[in-house]
């Protein structure tokens, strides 16, 4: 059995894929397995990895018969291996050699932390360093699309309270490359995993955050690579759905799902009612203090107007509400049988 499990998933990957799978194997910590998941590529990625697989024993293939959705073909890659470490890989980054051997240590000599991620850089098509511009505030592509700048300053992901970790990821995490760390699988099995909306990795973070500290690495061993054709650059929301969930769905749902989730997070882990209530409270601060945050989580109720205030108070109160409702249900259900009886009907 693999210490670390390390899931690929791909979809028309070829440009990229073969520099990212062989900065994997030439890693420094040889005791891990590969598993691809191929999404029904129509391109050369699965000749790629056949001739990957026959190379080098550790990585296994597989291929989905049809286009599962990004989401469900990540979480797919989760059930392999039983090593007690996992990490997901994008087809199109690359890590230092060092990478696992730094993250493994990290977790094993911190046995309280949930997910180890080492400084990130950003890189181009061609895999230089991007430029960085101070007049957009941001490091500036090939394509000339402007990315938030890395490593972000975020030092709440360590802090022990559970709360301030959560308004680490909720508030000031912007490009989420803590998803492509090393995590401890028994973490991991606690969440949700990836949910078939757009923003879920960032609600699979959160629930890490509630779940215990990240270990935040100085050395940058993670080059992250932005290019025009990637999902993260694209501006169509209906493509983002369907990238997502594999099938067509309207924005206002995919929405919805992601607000819903916010919602039931803290609802999911042992938080008293002041941590609850500073969760609940860091979810409607995103919404009010970032105006694109707020279309991407409540446009489709009440509009793009950031000014109307106490129509996102009355939906971030309606959500709470049901998710509160809805989890009370659910411990209900779980009774025993006698109990329910002795107390009779509701």
């Amino acid at each position: 059995m693999s210490r670390v499990t390390i899931g690929l998933p791909v979809f028309n990957g070829a440009n990229y894929l073969s520099q990212a799978i062989e900065s994997i194997l030439s890693q420094s910590f040889g005791d891990f397995e590969l598993v691809i998941s191929d999404n029904a590529s129509v391109d050369a990625t699965e000749e790629i990895c056949r001739q990957f697989a026959l190379r080098d024993r550790r990585i296994h293939y597989l291929r989905q018969p049809d286009n599962v959705g990004a989401a469900r073909n990540y979480n797919l890659l989760f059930a392999y291996g039983e090593g007690p470490y996992f990490k997901w890989a994008a087809h199109d980054d690359i890590l230092h050699p060092r990478f696992l051997e730094v993250a493994v240590e990290a977790l094993d000599r911190h046995p309280e932390v949930v997910l180890a991620s080492p400084a990130s850089a950003l890189i181009d098509e061609l895999g230089e360093p991007l430029r960085l511009s101070p007049e957009r505030d941001g490091m500036i592509d090939l394509s000339g699309i402007c990315w938030p700048c890395v490593p972000e300053n975020n030092p709440g992901l360590f802090a022990p309270d559970p709360t301030l970790r959560f308004e680490a990821v909720m508030l000031k995490m912007v490009m989420c490359v803590e998803v492509f760390g090393l995590m401890r699988r028994s973490a991991v099995k606690r969440t949700s995993l990836h949910g078939n909306f757009g923003g879920s990795d960032k609600v699979l973070l959160a629930q890490m955050a509630l779940l215990g500290p990240f270990w935040l690495g100085s050395e940058v061993l993670f080059y992250r690579r932005c290019h025009a054709k990637q999902f993260s650059a694209s501006t169509s929301g209906s493509y983002r759905a369907t990238w997502f969930s594999g099938q067509k769905e309207s924005i206002l749902r995919q929405q919805l799902k992601l607000f819903g989730a916010y919602c039931r997070t803290p609802t999911m882990y042992e938080l008293n009612f002041r941590q609850r209530s500073r969760c609940f409270l860091a979810i409607a601060r995103r919404a009010l203090s970032r105006g694109h945050q707020l279309r991407r989580l409540t446009g489709g109720l009440v509009g793009n107007d950031v000014k109307n205030r106490s129509q996102i108070w009355a939906v971030v109160a309606a959500l709470v509400k049901l998710t509160l409702r809805d989890k009370q249900r659910s411990q209900k259900d779980k009774e025993p049988s006698w109990k329910r009886m002795a107390k009779g009907p509701s």
